[in-house]
């Protein structure tokens, strides 16, 4: 009698501990949103299975390297010198969950679980500039050969997003590009254009391509081998997301991995 209720118990943990890892689990696919137009980000690539790693490596890479980007300014503590005065249980909550939410919204960088197996994404926000940023990331990994991430593979910078359709993708591509390319006294760039379409089929690349270099057009010349400058398309279910990058062929196409080995073979081969 005592074995079969002493089993009785062991399943029921069982069944508990089964279940709080189903709910985890859950709880990784729940947070799944949407990229929304309108915003700029950081799409990353990793090994498989690996996405909530990666999540964290970078989010601890990103915030390090934002202090050393960026001056960035300490948040000033407001005086809660009245909050004495304050009795009222339910008034001291909701300024604690308004205070939260001040500080949801004051990150710098938010993981968006877009449920993708081996890619994630980070919205950022001002003062980031996410091929400025990610281009400064690779350059310190050039120089300094730390290795400061297991999963992650390349990084991918979006300046700017908005809904997938051809009518939406040349107004985003005049807002993103004129900067680079039609500047007031603006030099001539060699350019190409690369990009990565997952899980969408409204766009293809061909009208994707055509698109941006009528968007680029003179003085500039499409130099797919020796460009200046990398005009960067992420297109990804029903958002498309665009950056002009330098140096991508330099930097190892932005994959981390592959610049952490080169380094590696490299003090070997110097040995």
């Amino acid at each position: 009698m005592s074995d079969k209720r002493g089993q009785k118990r062991t399943n029921n943990n069982g069944a508990k501990e089964s279940a709080g890892k189903a709910k985890k689990i859950r709880y990784w696919k729940s947070a799944t949103s949407t990229i929304h137009p309108g915003v700029a980000g950081i799409f990353a690539t990793c090994n498989r299975n690996h996405e909530k790693q990666c999540t964290q490596e970078l989010i601890d890479l990103f915030n390090e390297e934002a202090e050393k980007q960026y001056d960035l300014a300490k948040e000033v503590i407001e005086n809660n010198s009245d909050d004495n005065e304050e009795d009222d249980i339910e008034a001291s909550i909701n300024k604690e969950l308004e205070s939260l939410k001040k500080s949801e919204d004051r990150k710098l960088f938010t993981p968006v679980n877009i449920d993708c197996e081996c890619v994630i994404f980070f919205r950022t926000r001002k003062p980031i500039d996410p091929p400025e940023f990610v281009h400064n990331i690779c350059e310190n990994a050039l120089k300094s050969g730390m290795k400061t991430t297991r999963h992650t593979l390349r990084l991918s910078p979006v300046s700017l997003t908005a809904s997938a359709t051809a009518e939406d993708l040349k107004h985003l591509a005049k807002k993103v590009l004129a900067p680079h390319f039609h500047a007031p006294n603006q030099q001539p760039y060699k350019f190409a254009i690369r990009t990565t379409i997952r899980n969408h089929t409204t766009l293809n690349r061909d009208q994707i391509i055509h698109e941006l270099a009528l968007a680029v057009g003179p003085p500039h010349k499409v130099d797919l081998k020796d460009y200046d400058r990398l005009v960067h398309v992420e297109c990804f279910k029903n958002i498309i997301g665009i950056s002009v990058v330098k140096d991508f062929e330099t930097q190892k196409r932005f994959n981390l991995q592959q610049i952490f080995e080169s380094k590696a073979n490299r003090s070997v081969n110097d040995e």
